[in-house]
Parts: C-alpha cells; structure tokens; sequence
C-alpha cells in the first residue's frame, strides 16, 4: 500500500469531503426535482432519501471538525469509507434495492479509497461494499426488509438468476475498480514521489550552481533582452566595486560605457575584448572580457571577464626588461670603450703633473684627475649594475664570512669612527653565488647606512634562518633572512618607492646606482630584497637569499 505524507492525505481527505457535499446536494436537488415536476410521483414517500442526503451533510460538518485533531489519520479514513459504504447501501435499498440502479456509488467508494489509502484500501472498500450488497440484495430478494421505506417496488419479484447474475457481475466490478483505480493510485504517487526528488535533485543542483558561480575566480554577469544586468556574482563586485544592488536591471552601458558595444562588434567566436575600466571608487584598471549568447529572456548575453591589470603590468615590465637588457648590451660596449680612452687621459694627465705642472696648470690637472677617477668609478659601478655574475661564474659562498668581512672593513672608514656596529651573526650560512658582488651588496647598504647616521648612530646586522625553526622547502632549499638596521635619518615615504631605482640618489655627489646594484645583484642570486623605515628614526633592509640545506645547520 502506497503511503501518503499526514498533510497530503488531509488534503485529500478535504477534497473527498467537498465531493461528497457536492454528491449530496445533486442527490438533494434531483429528488427534490422529481417529487415537484413528477405528478405520477407525488405519492411516493421522497423523505428517507432527504434523510440520507441531512446525514450525508451532518457527517461532512463532523468529519471537517475532527480532521484537524484526529492522529490516526488512515483510521480515520478508513472509518469514512465505511460510513459511506454504509450510505450508499440504504440509498440502494430506497431507490428499489434489487432493482435500483443507485449501486454505481459503490464503484465511486472504492475509487475514492484507492486513490486516499492507495490499492489495500481498495481492496477493501471493495470487498464492504461487495458484503453490504450481497447482504442488500438477499434480504430484500426474500422480502425480510419493511418496503414502506423504498420509493420503487417492483410488480412482481425478478427470478433468481438475474439476481444472481445482477449482484456477480456487480461484485466483479467492484474488485476491478479496486485494482486499476489502486494501481494507477500507486503508479501516480510514485511518480509524484519521483518528481519530487528531482525537483530536491535540482534544487541542489542549482545551488551547487549557484555556488560555483558566486567563488569562481573570473567576474560572470547576465544580461537580458534588453541589456539590463540581471546578475553579478561576488567576483564580478570585487573587480568593479559594484554591488549587485548597484547594478541590478540598470543598462549594461551606464556601468560598463562602450565596452560591450565593443565586443558585440568584434568577429563571431573572437569576441575577446581589452578595454580600461574605471571601478566605482575611481581606479583605473584594464578589463578583459567575452561575450556569449544566452538563452533569452532574463539570460540573452553572458559576459565573463577579469582584471587584467596585473597582467598587463607583468608585460609592460618584461617589455621594459628586454628594452633595458638591449640597451644594457650596447651601453657596455660603449662603457668599455669610454673606459679606455679615459685611461689614457688620467695616464697622460699624471705624466705632465709630474713633469711640469706647477701652480695653476698643477690645481687643473688634480682636478682632471679627480673627475677622471670619479667618472671610471661610475663606469664600473654601472658595468656591475648592467651585468651581473653569470650561472658559470658562481660558486659555493660562505655568507657569513662575506658579511663579516664586509663589517671588518667598513670599521675603518672615516664615516664609521662615531658609529657603533653591532653583528648578530649565530651560524654559518653557504649559498651558490659570486663572492665579490654578495661583498659589494653588504658595502653598498652598510655604507648607505653610515651616510645616513653622519651624527653618530648604531648599525646592527643579523643573519638567521628563515621561516624560524623552518625547514627546507620540496627542492632542498632553505632561505637565510640577513637584516641590515641604522638609528640615522630613514626614508621619507615619498621617496621609499624609488630607492632601488637607477640614478636616484638623495646625496649630492651620489651616483644612484648604489641601492640600484644591490637590487639586481639580489635578483640575480634568486633572493628579494625590501626596506622598511620611519622618517627620522632609521631604516632597515631585509634580504632573503637562498641557502643550501646541507649548509643551514645549528
């Protein structure tokens, strides 16, 4: 037996109650009908039958009352099959028992049954209502029932036989009914119950969908027929710094000027468009997005897109990479060929000063001298900002005697008589590098440092693994974290961004290739290098490099 949910079996429990008020009311008014209109008939005795239709409403009124409190809800049907069987057996022997044709209610019961209770409750509908019949119909065939109750009484009595047959192929009808109208019953609910799971099963699926849609990592919008934006997920809010609020059923050209008038232009299957794009707080940023047809109405276009501000920095910065690698190439060249003749100047120039150079011919020729070494000092620090060491060229290093080396020597410069330097250096640190550019890189920021604390200060240098405590990563590689920190004057904030830049320099005399060298000489060892400083209270410099692991040891 197929079982029904308790609040759709009340529901059609209140269905069956509003048939069974209509049923009766028809009943009702027929009979009315007939002892009205029917003069032949205005003898007969039409009560019992307004009876049954007064009981039929009685019932109805108290089935309606009790089936918001009634917990057994398949008893309770069960009990209203019976009542009606019960019913429709004395509308049957009211309206001439044997010869009545009132016994097509009965089929209507089991009906009713199987399609509440499913095909057991059929079944058994049939089976009351083929007891009640058969009990009906003997009874009266006999004459053991009062026939002052019925409204038709047969001239003579109809033989055996056609009782007999009358009440079989009743019987028969009953059990069919109970057996298609059940199966069907259980056949639609089935399917009722199919359909319900999948409508679960999309429902799912759509907020898996939905999901997917609102975490990937591209922007998605609709538009419908008229271009008016009907979606936006959460990276698509992100990008632009619109809400879906913001955007919602306006026109896709307000927020998006151009742009996908652009794309709905590019060649079928190509429409992949680059535009800039201003976002709702002003910034501008490069867009790339595509246009697929959807299916109409609240989806006619599908617009994927991304930020590809990023990436057009990274082609804009390996563009500038190749310019400058070409144009580092040819400036060596010319480097080396400025070199050589201006050797044979300050040669030339230290001849005559010995020889003849008295005076003011000697003050000039010092000062061609000077200028000339300065000028060869530029040259070479640019040729080692133009080529730093290749693969070829390095070797295993030891770090921290690089940079306690580097601390020895800058003790004896006159810039370091009031500086107080302090090293933190615990282990030994081996990286794959060029001994003398990792020498260069610590002389350049520890002399920066002690120009920038020319009132006296204290430089601190520490070398210690990196992560703490970590280990090394998949390739075998650890990192070594060397922090270079002075009390001097630090940074100004307008001036943080360009200190690794070429030529920049805040000294007079400077050249602005010394944080400029140190910068790609990290690079070029697979290690980054970043400052941080507070104006007026010193700077440091933070380097990472790349150590091996059998060298990183306690």
């Amino acid at each position: 037996m197929q079982a029904y949910p308790k609040d759709a079996l009340r529901a059609r429990l209140l269905a069956m109650m509003v048939l069974r008020v209509v049923l009766a009311l028809s009943f009702l008014g027929v009979t009315a009908w007939f002892q009205v209109r029917g003069a032949s008939l205005a003898l007969l005795n039409f009560y019992p039958l307004y009876g049954v239709a007064a009981a039929v409403g009685l019932l109805t009124i108290l089935y309606a009352l009790l089936l918001g409190r009634v917990r057994n809800l398949k008893l309770f049907t069960y009990a209203q099959v019976t009542i009606d069987i019960a019913l429709a057996t004395v509308i049957v022997y009211i309206t001439g028992g044997t010869e009545s044709y009132m016994h097509a209610l009965y089929p209507l019961i089991v009906i009713g049954s199987a399609i509440l209770l499913g095909k057991r409750a059929g079944f058994y509908a049939a089976s009351v209502s083929s007891i009640a019949y058969g009990v009906l119909i003997d009874l009266d065939f006999y004459g053991m029932l009062p026939a002052e109750y019925k409204l038709v009484s047969p001239a003579f009595a109809p033989p055996w036989k056609y009782v007999f047959v009358t009440v079989s192929t009743n019987i028969l009808a009953f059990f069919t009914v109970a057996y298609l109208t059940g199966y069907l019953a259980e056949r639609a609910a089935r399917v009722e119950r199919e359909l319900e799971e999948k409508e679960i099963d999309y429902e799912k699926l759509e907020a898996l969908n939905r999901q997917i849609i609102e975490n990937i990592t591209s922007g998605i919008m609709t538009l419908d027929d008229r271009m008016r934006i009907t979606s936006f997920n959460r990276e698509a809010e992100s990008v632009t710094g619109y809400t879906l609020r913001d955007v919602y059923y306006k026109d896709v050209e307000e927020i998006f000027p151009g742009m996908i008038r652009k794309g709905l232009m590019a060649p079928q299957g190509g429409r992949r468009v680059e535009e800039r794009f201003r976002k709702k707080t002003g910034e501008e940023i490069y867009l790339g997005f595509s246009i697929s047809q959807g299916q109409g109405g609240e989806v006619g276009r599908i617009i994927i897109f991304q930020d590809l501000t990023r990436l057009k920095q990274m082609e804009e910065a390996l563009r500038r990479d190749e310019r400058m690698k070409a144009l580092g190439e040819v400036s060596v060249g010319i480097a080396h060929e400025i070199r050589n003749p201006l050797a044979s100047i300050s040669g030339s120039i230290q001849l005559l000063r010995a020889e003849s150079a008295e005076g003011e011919n000697r003050r000039l020729m010092d000062i061609i001298l000077s200028e000339t070494d300065r000028l060869n000092s530029l040259i070479t620090d640019y040729l080692l900002f133009a080529r730093p060491a290749r693969e070829a060229e390095r070797e295993l290093v030891d770090l921290s005697a690089v940079i306690d080396e580097t601390a020895r020597l800058i003790r004896n410069c006159p810039e370091a008589s009031d500086i107080r330097i302090e090293s933190k250096i615990g282990e030994r640190f081996h990286i794959v590098g060029d001994h003398r550019q990792l020498g260069q890189v610590f002389w350049n920021i520890f002399l920066n440092a002690l120009h920038a604390m020319d009132g006296g200060g204290t430089l601190t240098i520490s070398a210690r693994r990196w992560p703490e405590g970590g280990l090394p990563d998949d390739a075998g590689m650890g990192f070594v974290e060397v922090t270079v920190s002075d009390t001097g004057k630090g940074i100004r904030p307008e001036d943080a961004g360009r200190i690794f830049d070429p030529f920049f320099s805040t000294k007079e005399r400077g050249t602005g290739l010394g944080l400029a060298i140190v910068h790609r000489i990290i690079e070029s060892h697979n290690g980054t290098i970043e400052v941080s400083s507070v104006e007026g209270r010193g700077a440091a410099f933070r380097i990472l490099l790349p150590v091996e692991s059998e060298g990183v040891r306690a």
